[in-house]
């Protein structure tokens, strides 16, 4: 039983990921926008999954429709940050110190649109992209590790992280409307990073407690949400390396 659903939860998580990663290397050069639709359509795809989750071949086409609508929503921050990855080193290796809203000046726009035009290089972006991939990778083997191995039950975390994440939710309200800082974001990202990390946990921790359950609609939930742990998990990792 736990063989089956090991395999099937894996199955779908792999293939979600591989979506991911095909629909971000066919995306790289497009200009879409996401918006209030976009997270419409991903909060539809989800409820879709959880009522017809066990209806095969129905619950995975749905599945692979919500890694698209995913990553439709999240890659132009990616996107963002990739720019601007590139005015960072614009910035560093011309010794230009800007205070907060300061901006460039004629000249030194003028400069920064030469160089991007002659560093159209991705070194620098596929290095930090490189180290969140290979951090995601190690956070996802080590919490798979941890619980598969030991005799613990990590059930108990469930309260404690979703008051985490309540707070977390609120911090990021706060900055967004109040204090909108730089520095305040960066933490937040750290803490988001070991929520994320602690849900892996738990998450695999479900998989192992419903070993008794082999149905595709277990699968497909536990796929989903360990899925949302990963992409989330790189997502802020990829932020500490882009802002360090």
């Amino acid at each position: 039983m736990f063989d089956i659903l090991f395999a099937r939860t894996f199955f779908i998580v792999g293939i979600m990921l591989l979506i991911t990663a095909y629909a971000a290397f066919m995306n790289k050069n497009t200009n879409q926008k996401s918006g209030r639709g976009t997270i419409i359509i991903v909060f539809w795809l989800l409820f879709a999954i959880m009522a017809f989750g066990n209806i095969f071949p129905l619950n995975l086409i749905l599945v692979w429709l919500f890694t698209v609508a995913i990553w439709w929503m999240i890659s132009p921050t990616i996107k963002l940050m990739w720019e601007q990855s590139k005015v960072k080193k614009y910035l560093k290796e011309n010794n230009i110190v800007l205070k907060k809203w300061e901006l460039l000046s004629p000249e030194q726009l003028t400069d920064l649109e030469k160089y991007l035009l002659l560093n159209k290089s991705n070194e620098h972006w596929n290095k930090i992209v490189s180290q969140a991939m290979f951090s995601t990778a190690l956070a996802v083997f080590a919490t798979a590790s941890l619980v598969f191995v030991s005799d613990i039950d990590f059930s108990f975390m469930w309260l404690f992280l979703f008051v985490a994440l309540l707070i977390l939710i609120i911090m990021w309200l706060l900055n967004m409307f109040l204090f909108k800082s730089r520095i305040f974001s960066l933490v937040k990202a750290y803490f988001w990073v070991l929520i994320f990390t602690w849900y892996l946990i738990f998450d695999f921790n479900t998989l192992e407690k419903m070993a008794w359950d082999d149905t595709w609609g277990t699968a497909i939930s536990i796929a989903v949400d360990i899925y949302l742990d990963i992409i989330n998990l790189f997502l802020y990792l990829l932020q500490i390396f882009w802002d360090n």
